[in-house]
């Protein structure tokens, strides 16, 4: 993995701030704009290892901000299908090629939005016995592309999670697939010194950024922002999909 020059520096944390103030509004885009970037300073093979370090801060900061409204139900119901998956998704990960790894990150943002509009348009109402199933899908694809919250999003908010309740309990459950991830990842080397120290000094930038989301949270139209992520969806599934890295 090459080393970041002082102007990458200043790119990778301008991202990881402008990302982390969006997910404090909206509960995800911090790993949809950061994403790209990373790979394209570090290599797709850095991504998730970078990644979930960054985001166990990221998290943990959005659960700090909002830790009065984390819905323990259902984090519990989810981690529970949700950790075995990922630990199974994460041992798929370290054999993965990069090409592959790219088509399927790239396959996964364009599909994340027509399955969010079906979810907030359709009759379905999810109920504490589906998120299990639900943890081990989205588990399981966490390992992979690491970036999952727009295809948690709806699953959640048709539960009746709303705004802090929303965010601190996604939050608890992206941290415990983060946790099992990342528990695999050292366990085969991937998890290095220089990777936890790229993703620590990015998840300290993300701590302001998930404090200036929270004081925005009741300023700012939400719809705006889904809108703009839904555009970042398209174009970085794009990129994935046609650009070689």
């Amino acid at each position: 993995m090459p080393a970041p020059d002082l102007t990458t520096w200043l790119l990778l944390a301008g991202t990881a701030l402008l990302g982390s103030i969006v997910a404090g509004v909206t509960g995800f885009g911090t790993g949809l704009i950061l994403l790209p970037i990373l790979a394209w300073a570090l290599g797709i093979r850095a991504v998730v290892p970078v990644m979930t370090v960054t985001m166990l801060i990221g998290n943990s900061a959005r659960i700090w901000w909002n830790r009065g409204e984390i819905d323990s139900a259902a984090v519990k119901r989810f981690l529970l299908g949700a950790i075995p998956a990922t630990v199974l998704g994460a041992l798929l990960y370290v054999g993965a090629s990069t090409t592959w790894l790219g088509r399927v990150i790239g396959v996964f943002l364009l599909a994340s939005v027509p399955l969010r509009r079906w979810l907030a348009t359709s009759s379905f109402k999810m109920r504490l016995e589906h998120f299990p199933v639900l943890g081990a899908a989205i588990g399981f694809l966490s390992a992979l592309v690491v970036t999952t919250g727009p295809m948690m999003t709806p699953f959640f908010l048709a539960y009746g999670l709303r705004r802090g309740g929303y965010l601190a309990t996604d939050a608890m459950c992206t941290l415990g697939m983060h946790l099992a991830r990342g528990v695999v990842l050292a366990r085969y080397s991937l998890l290095t010194w220089e990777t936890v120290t790229i993703g620590g000094v990015l998840g300290a930038t993300m701590f302001l950024g998930a404090w200036i989301g929270r004081r925005l949270l009741d300023r700012m139209s939400e719809r705006a922002f889904v809108t703009a992520i839904e555009a970042l969806l398209i174009v970085m599934g794009l990129h994935f999909l046609l650009v070689s890295r």
